[in-house]
């Protein structure tokens, strides 16, 4: 029986054993953690978004550069492939009001308990934790373990080891190293899906720490979307501002920062703020007209009040303008490590059309090993599945 060597144990590297065990393979599955899964567990947290429902068309989109190259690969494995796996393992799901797929009344827990209890009762699989890459030679992986050195021979290896953050789930991008090695073009690693930072002063940071900003208007250059952020002691994070990272992080190498503009009430244009808030009584104070006139909470204006002048605040028609269109100067990523994904990874003139390395026959790549970007809601996860599946297309056997 042919064997197939995975290393890796995130949601493509169990993917592909999964399937691959379906097409008569055996399969060595290495962990350098002490469980498989722990970022798909650590995304269960917030709700465990798996795909995406839009049509592939904007979908690929999402992917920047790549997008030509994601629509033909979201065509062989999309959305509703996806889901017709989940429905493998007995996961029901269901799109929400956003679009976005979620499982149905089950956790990211049961569902990974599920999934490797799966893989483990097929005879032909075994996994092997706490066991690190260290060295790839030919036909030859070098593993530690314990602090012994592991000699596993291969024909074929499929390597899921993930980006460079959330080191804590093994995701650590020690990697890059072992392939550049070899000779492999490895892309800078960058922070992707992150938070950014800010100078707030004292009293704003003793005043709000971390608040949400819910419902609010994102401009940034081009770019228009309307979500929720957070307000930190840093900066901003949150799934408003995540969306549009990579272009606000490359603003910030290029000219060391950037400037976004967040509408507080994108439900009413300028001129109706600006009625309101002309309406105010001679002895409201100016937060509780804001509050009675417009819903502007506690947070909400003391954010105000962080960002504009004195003068304006108490202008109606100045204020009204900041309202709509409240500028706030970002300074730095936060460190990679906190980011939810990285940009970089291999080059993707590295691999041919199935993710295997010129420089390595029978190594492939993929998932967030690969130079790619994506955002939240869906795609990040999707995109690991579809590339896990087109480097399935060279593992024919019974398929």
């Amino acid at each position: 029986m042919e064997k197939v060597i995975i290393v890796g144990g995130g949601p493509a590297g169990l993917f592909c054993a999964f399937k691959l065990l379906e097409r008569g393979y055996s399969v060595e599955l290495y962990e350098q953690t002490t469980a498989v899964g722990k970022k798909f567990l650590v995304a269960g947290n917030g709700g465990l978004n798996l795909t995406h429902s839009e049509d592939l068309e904007p979908f690929s989109k999402r992917y920047g550069q790549c997008s030509r190259l994601f629509y033909e690969l979201l065509q062989e494995f999309g959305p509703k492939d996806l889901r017709s796996f989940f429905s493998e393992l007995g996961v029901e799901t269901f799109v929400g009001t956003s679009g976005r797929v979620f499982p149905k009344n089950i956790k990211a827990s049961e569902i990974l308990k599920r999934w490797v209890d799966k893989l483990k009762a097929d005879k032909n699989f075994k996994l092997f934790a706490r066991h690190s890459l260290i060295e790839i030679r030919e036909e030859q992986l070098i593993f530690k373990s314990k602090g012994e050195l592991i000699e596993v021979p291969f024909e074929k290896a499929i390597l899921g080891l993930g980006g460079a953050s959330w080191k804590r789930t093994g995701s650590d991008g020690k990697w890059k190293q072992l392939l550049e090695k070899l000779g492999v073009e490895i892309k800078e690693f960058l922070p992707m899906n992150c938070g950014f930072e800010t100078k707030w002063s004292t009293f704003f940071i003793e005043s709000v720490d971390r608040a949400p900003l819910k419902n609010v208007g994102i401009s940034f250059q081009n770019h228009r979307l309307r979500g929720e952020l957070m307000l930190t002691p840093f900066g901003l994070e949150g799934g408003g501002i995540y969306a549009i990272s990579n272009f606000i992080r490359e603003e910030i190498l290029l000219n060391g920062s950037a400037e976004i503009h967040l509408d507080l009430k994108p439900d009413l244009d300028l001129d109706e703020v600006k009625k309101r808030l002309i309406k105010r009584g001679k002895k409201t104070s100016m937060s509780n007209h804001l509050r009675k006139s417009l819903g502007i909470s506690k947070n909400h204006n003391i954010l105000l009040k962080e960002l504009v002048a004195k003068e304006d605040y108490n202008n109606p028609e100045q204020l009204a303008l900041n309202i709509k269109s409240l500028k706030v100067v970002l300074q730095t990523t936060r460190p990679i490590e906190e980011a939810i994904s990285t940009s970089g990874g291999v080059a993707l003139s590295e691999v041919n059309a199935n993710f295997q390395l010129k420089k390595l026959p029978g190594v492939y790549v993929i998932g967030e090993m690969l130079d790619f970007e994506a955002p939240t809601g869906g795609y990040l996860l999707q995109a690991s599945f579809s590339t896990a599946w087109r480097a399935l297309g060279s593992f024919k056997k019974g398929f």
